[in-house]
């Protein structure tokens, strides 16, 4: 098991927005001197529901402050960026980082983001999939061109090249049926949140990504398989409670307000899935996130939580989301210590042993 951690950039209002930053990097240092594998980075737009546009910048930083810990994008979303500009970027940073650029994408999702870049919804998908060609043509290609439906380009060629040849690891964001079937047939490890889903469907949405890639002669079990979840880690189940609810719940309701179906928000054709998730978001109790969607608790009770999600739904790379919602820096900081001190010891002690 892995142990990443991820960085929404959420936040309440209340301290000057470069702290937010400032923090972050102090934290990433600390995550890495406690023995994190990896750090997520999101792009999100024009909400305090995540406040970072330049993903990759800010990568690149990483890749100055740190040392070993692998620095991910959780995810970079291609329909609103031009992929030969993310490839120039993304090799950069994998040259900076000397070679630990994990490239996650997606197509995203939030309908004020489309609206803000001009984009309509109901082309991410097509967007998304002509990007990614393009994305992989530029790595892989030493001169290329392409005209498509979306993008047009001449004669490219990348500089510089990425230290990870042909290319850093790209990873697809699946949170729809479809997104996990395709990436399956065209065998991407893939990177999931089941915040939004119960484990049943999260297991059911594995097996199926599983086969997929079965079909294709490749084996799910060898793959890189990371799965992101709040993540709160206290003393006991009380004192957890007692610190990470007001910032859930203020999470949660932020949600509800960015996803498709929300008030004054339109459904676009693909995200109707969306529109279900944001009705329950709407409703959503602390009672109810505690028992799907999180791992929030004492010691013992987040270990058992990542052990239930690695049997049923394959994932051998858990992404800890410790700061969201406004959470302070000094509980962040704690929980990290907590989790790599209690909980992580448990996965690697359960490795070594003998079978």
């Amino acid at each position: 098991m892995k142990f990443g951690i991820m960085f929404l950039f959420s936040e309440f209002g209340n301290i000057p927005q470069a702290q937010v930053f400032h923090e972050f990097l102090e934290e990433v240092e600390y995550a890495e001197e406690l023995g994190f594998d990896s750090v997520w980075l999101p792009e999100h737009h024009f909400s305090v529901y995540g406040m970072l546009g330049d993903v990759l910048t800010l990568a690149a930083a990483v890749a100055q402050r740190t040392k070993r810990i692998k620095i991910g994008t959780a995810v970079v979303l291609l329909p609103l960026n031009h992929p030969v500009r993310v490839a120039e970027q993304a090799a950069l940073v994998d040259v900076l980082s000397q070679g630990r650029l994990l490239l996650g994408v997606g197509r995203a999702y939030q309908p004020a983001e489309f609206a803000g870049f001009g984009i309509p919804p109901d082309t991410s998908r097509a967007m998304f999939l002509e990007g990614l060609e393009i994305l992989e043509k530029t790595f892989t290609q030493e001169k290329f061109s392409h005209e498509g439906r979306y993008w047009t380009v001449k004669d490219v060629t990348l500089f510089p090249k990425p230290v990870q040849q042909p290319r850093p690891p790209i990873y697809w964001a699946a949170v729809t049926p479809p997104s996990y079937e395709l990436a399956g047939r065209m065998g991407y490890p893939i990177l999931r949140s089941p915040r939004f889903t119960r484990i049943d469907l999260v297991e059911e949405h594995w097996q199926v990504y599983c086969q997929r890639i079965r079909e294709r002669g490749g084996d799910p079990d060898q793959m890189d398989a990371p799965l992101l979840m709040q993540t709160y880690v206290a003393e006991s189940d009380e004192e957890a409670r007692r610190e990470a609810e007001p910032h859930a719940m203020w999470y949660h309701q932020l949600l509800s307000k960015v996803l498709p179906g929300a008030p004054g928000v339109g459904v676009s054709a693909g995200y109707e899935l969306y529109a279900s998730v944001q009705q329950k978001h709407t409703q959503v109790t602390y009672d109810d996130l505690y028992e799907w969607g999180s791992a929030f608790g004492s010691p013992d009770r987040v270990i058992e939580r990542i052990k239930l999600y690695a049997e049923r739904c394959g994932t051998n790379h858990w992404m800890s989301e410790m700061k969201f919602g406004g959470m302070p820096h000094e509980k962040a900081m704690r929980s990290m210590e907590l989790f790599a001190k209690h909980v992580m010891p448990a996965f690697k002690e359960q490795a070594t042993k003998p079978s």
